[in-house]
């Protein structure tokens, strides 16, 4: 019997577009692709949510590739990055239809810690049961081990559990430690609907 589902942030709550969030820094076009290549598709970034480092240090980083002029734009990007990012307000009006119908919800999602504090700071906070960032835990999906780690923090039977993500290999590996999974893209919103009522 289905009592939990679990929500992956990037690109199922929200859209998760490095392109996007750049577009609220008034940068010219040659600033937006350079900050673009350096931070959020540099190793670092993928470091940040592997819990390797801190995203202080990797904007200390970032500083040493970028002109001087646009070090400021860095430090900012790095502190207010989540605040940038457009959630899916049909998911989170379906993520409250889920809880008034009883089922317990969580969060399970590869990232670092500044966007994980955000979450947990912010009204979304209200939406979930408890949450594992990789950051946090130093294992980022789709290694099984993050699965297992949200399974015995709240004492949940995988059998008894959706995973949700946008990335197959993701659902996959939860699919493997026993769980449930739904590959999801926004305009499926009604497929992921459909697939839960008829549990």
């Amino acid at each position: 019997m289905l009592k939990n589902i679990i929500f992956d942030f990037g690109n199922v709550i929200m859209n998760y577009d490095p392109n996007e969030i750049l577009n609220h820094y008034q940068l010219t076009p040659e600033e937006h692709q350079l900050l673009l290549k350096n931070i959020f598709q540099s190793k670092e970034w993928l470091e940040i949510d592997a819990g390797k480092i801190t995203e202080d240090e990797a904007t200390e980083i970032f500083f040493s590739r970028v002109p001087q002029k646009l070090q400021h734009k860095v430090k900012q990007i790095m502190t207010t990055w989540p605040g940038n990012v457009d959630f899916y307000e049909p998911v989170f009006h379906y993520i409250s239809d889920l809880r008034k119908d009883g089922y317990h919800i969580y969060g399970l999602s590869n990232t670092g810690m500044r966007f994980a504090n955000f979450v947990k700071d912010s009204e979304m906070g209200d939406y979930f049961d408890g949450y594992v960032f990789s950051a946090q835990e130093k294992l980022v999906k789709p290694d099984p081990r993050i699965y297992q780690v949200l399974l015995s923090r709240y004492f949940l039977k995988p059998e008894e559990c959706l995973f949700i993500d946008d990335l197959s290999a993701n659902t996959r590996a939860a699919q493997e430690v026993g769980m449930d999974a739904f590959t999801f893209k926004i305009d499926k919103l009604g497929d992921l609907e459909d697939y839960i009522a008829e549990k």
